[in-house]
Protein backbone atom coordinates (compact mmCIF):
# COMPACT_ATOMS: atom_id res chain seq x y z
CA UNK A 1 0.00 0.00 0.00
CA UNK A 2 1.40 3.39 -0.61
CA UNK A 3 1.29 6.34 1.20
CA UNK A 4 -0.56 8.25 -0.94
CA UNK A 5 -3.48 5.26 -0.33
CA UNK A 6 -2.96 5.31 3.62
CA UNK A 7 -3.83 8.81 4.22
CA UNK A 8 -6.81 8.36 2.02
CA UNK A 9 -7.80 5.10 3.26
CA UNK A 10 -7.83 5.67 6.64
CA UNK A 11 -10.03 8.84 7.04
CA UNK A 12 -12.58 11.61 5.09
CA UNK A 13 -11.34 14.72 6.18
CA UNK A 14 -13.00 15.80 9.51
CA UNK A 15 -13.98 12.55 10.32
CA UNK A 16 -12.10 12.14 13.59
CA UNK A 17 -11.98 14.16 16.97
CA UNK A 18 -9.31 17.17 16.98
CA UNK A 19 -8.66 16.02 20.82
CA UNK A 20 -8.91 12.41 21.30
CA UNK A 21 -8.82 11.16 17.65
CA UNK A 22 -11.80 9.12 17.70
CA UNK A 23 -14.45 8.82 14.75
CA UNK A 24 -17.55 11.18 15.11
CA UNK A 25 -19.27 8.18 13.01
CA UNK A 26 -22.25 8.29 10.83
CA UNK A 27 -24.44 10.55 11.30
CA UNK A 28 -22.04 13.32 13.02
CA UNK A 29 -22.03 15.97 10.74
CA UNK A 30 -22.24 19.52 10.01
CA UNK A 31 -20.82 22.47 12.03
CA UNK A 32 -20.04 22.52 14.96
CA UNK A 33 -19.92 18.69 16.33
CA UNK A 34 -19.74 17.19 19.16
CA UNK A 35 -17.49 14.00 20.05
CA UNK A 36 -19.17 11.11 21.08
CA UNK A 37 -15.88 9.58 23.08
CA UNK A 38 -15.19 12.65 24.20
CA UNK A 39 -17.53 15.46 24.39
CA UNK A 40 -15.33 17.72 22.50
CA UNK A 41 -16.94 19.93 20.51
CA UNK A 42 -15.36 21.14 17.26
CA UNK A 43 -15.98 24.01 15.14
CA UNK A 44 -15.04 24.29 11.62
CA UNK A 45 -11.70 27.32 12.16
CA UNK A 46 -8.54 26.78 10.61
CA UNK A 47 -6.21 25.01 12.91
CA UNK A 48 -3.26 25.75 13.71
CA UNK A 49 -0.15 22.48 13.69
CA UNK A 50 3.44 22.77 14.68
CA UNK A 51 5.67 20.50 13.39
CA UNK A 52 8.79 19.89 14.12
CA UNK A 53 12.18 19.82 11.75
CA UNK A 54 15.01 17.93 14.45
CA UNK A 55 18.14 17.62 12.60
CA UNK A 56 20.42 15.03 13.97
CA UNK A 57 24.22 13.26 12.98
CA UNK A 58 25.54 10.20 12.88
CA UNK A 59 28.38 8.03 11.21
CA UNK A 60 25.84 7.87 8.17
CA UNK A 61 25.29 11.83 7.89
CA UNK A 62 22.54 13.89 8.66
CA UNK A 63 19.39 13.13 8.90
CA UNK A 64 15.68 14.24 10.44
CA UNK A 65 13.74 12.47 12.78
CA UNK A 66 10.02 11.00 11.49
CA UNK A 67 7.66 8.92 13.18
CA UNK A 68 5.33 6.41 12.19
CA UNK A 69 1.74 6.63 12.95
CA UNK A 70 -0.77 4.59 14.56
CA UNK A 71 -3.58 6.61 14.82
CA UNK A 72 -5.58 8.26 11.94
CA UNK A 73 -5.20 9.98 9.74
CA UNK A 74 -2.53 8.49 8.05
CA UNK A 75 -2.22 5.39 10.00
CA UNK A 76 1.13 3.32 9.20
CA UNK A 77 2.42 6.31 7.18
CA UNK A 78 5.70 7.99 8.32
CA UNK A 79 5.46 11.46 9.22
CA UNK A 80 7.19 14.21 10.83
CA UNK A 81 6.73 14.96 14.61
CA UNK A 82 3.73 17.31 15.61
CA UNK A 83 0.07 18.13 16.07
CA UNK A 84 -2.37 21.28 17.11
CA UNK A 85 -1.28 23.91 18.96
CA UNK A 86 -3.78 23.87 22.27
CA UNK A 87 -5.80 26.84 23.55
CA UNK A 88 -3.61 29.68 24.78
CA UNK A 89 -0.56 27.51 24.14
CA UNK A 90 2.33 29.20 22.05
CA UNK A 91 3.28 27.22 18.81
CA UNK A 92 7.08 26.96 19.78
CA UNK A 93 5.86 25.07 22.93
CA UNK A 94 3.38 23.06 20.97
CA UNK A 95 6.02 21.92 18.70
CA UNK A 96 8.30 20.69 21.59
CA UNK A 97 5.09 19.07 23.53
CA UNK A 98 4.31 17.18 20.37
CA UNK A 99 8.17 16.26 19.93
CA UNK A 100 8.46 14.99 23.35
CA UNK A 101 4.87 13.26 22.94
CA UNK A 102 5.64 11.10 20.07
CA UNK A 103 9.36 10.75 20.07
CA UNK A 104 10.52 11.55 23.66
CA UNK A 105 12.91 13.64 22.42
CA UNK A 106 13.01 16.69 24.66
CA UNK A 107 13.70 20.02 23.62
CA UNK A 108 13.55 23.93 24.50
CA UNK A 109 10.95 26.24 23.03
CA UNK A 110 13.56 28.96 22.70
CA UNK A 111 15.73 26.84 20.30
CA UNK A 112 12.72 26.65 17.47
CA UNK A 113 13.22 28.91 14.88
CA UNK A 114 10.51 29.24 12.03
CA UNK A 115 11.38 28.22 8.77
CA UNK A 116 7.53 28.33 6.81
CA UNK A 117 4.04 28.24 7.06
CA UNK A 118 1.56 26.47 4.96
CA UNK A 119 -1.83 25.90 4.36
CA UNK A 120 -3.45 22.69 3.42
CA UNK A 121 -6.02 22.33 1.24
CA UNK A 122 -8.55 21.29 3.86
CA UNK A 123 -7.55 24.60 6.03
CA UNK A 124 -4.98 24.11 8.47
CA UNK A 125 -2.35 26.35 8.61
CA UNK A 126 1.03 24.37 9.36
CA UNK A 127 3.86 26.28 10.99
CA UNK A 128 7.59 24.12 10.25
CA UNK A 129 10.13 25.04 13.16
CA UNK A 130 13.42 23.36 13.03
CA UNK A 131 15.60 22.56 15.97
CA UNK A 132 19.54 23.10 16.55
CA UNK A 133 21.12 19.84 14.82
CA UNK A 134 22.47 17.10 17.66
CA UNK A 135 23.91 13.84 17.94
CA UNK A 136 21.77 10.84 16.90
CA UNK A 137 23.62 8.96 19.83
CA UNK A 138 22.49 11.46 22.38
CA UNK A 139 18.77 10.83 21.63
CA UNK A 140 16.35 8.69 23.62
CA UNK A 141 16.07 5.29 22.22
CA UNK A 142 13.01 4.83 19.74
CA UNK A 143 9.62 3.24 22.14
CA UNK A 144 6.35 3.35 20.75
CA UNK A 145 3.85 6.49 22.25
CA UNK A 146 0.06 6.49 22.24
CA UNK A 147 0.58 7.92 19.22
CA UNK A 148 3.53 6.16 17.13
CA UNK A 149 5.33 3.17 16.78
CA UNK A 150 8.39 5.13 17.82
CA UNK A 151 10.56 7.09 15.76
CA UNK A 152 13.81 6.87 13.09
CA UNK A 153 15.61 8.51 10.45
CA UNK A 154 15.18 9.87 7.39
CA UNK A 155 18.40 10.20 5.62
CA UNK A 156 16.81 11.27 2.05
CA UNK A 157 13.36 13.38 0.90
CA UNK A 158 10.89 10.75 0.56
CA UNK A 159 7.18 10.87 -0.05
CA UNK A 160 5.37 11.08 3.48
CA UNK A 161 2.35 10.59 4.90
CA UNK A 162 0.95 14.27 4.43
CA UNK A 163 1.97 16.02 1.62
CA UNK A 164 3.12 19.58 3.81
CA UNK A 165 5.75 17.29 5.64
CA UNK A 166 6.96 15.88 1.72
CA UNK A 167 7.44 19.33 0.92
CA UNK A 168 9.30 20.60 4.28
CA UNK A 169 10.97 17.53 4.50
CA UNK A 170 12.46 17.97 0.67
CA UNK A 171 13.10 21.82 1.53
CA UNK A 172 14.87 20.77 4.40
CA UNK A 173 17.03 18.42 2.80
CA UNK A 174 17.60 20.97 -0.45
CA UNK A 175 19.15 23.40 2.08
CA UNK A 176 16.03 26.03 1.84
CA UNK A 177 15.71 25.98 5.53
Amino acid sequence: MSVNQLSTDNSAPDSHCSSCGAPYGEGISGWPRTCPACGNVAYRNPLPVAVALQPVYDTKGTALVVITRTIAPARGGIALPGGYVDHREDWRQALVRELREETGIEAASRDVRLVDALSSPDGHLLLFGVLPERPADHLPESAATDETDGWHLLRRPEELAFPLHTVAARAWFEGRY
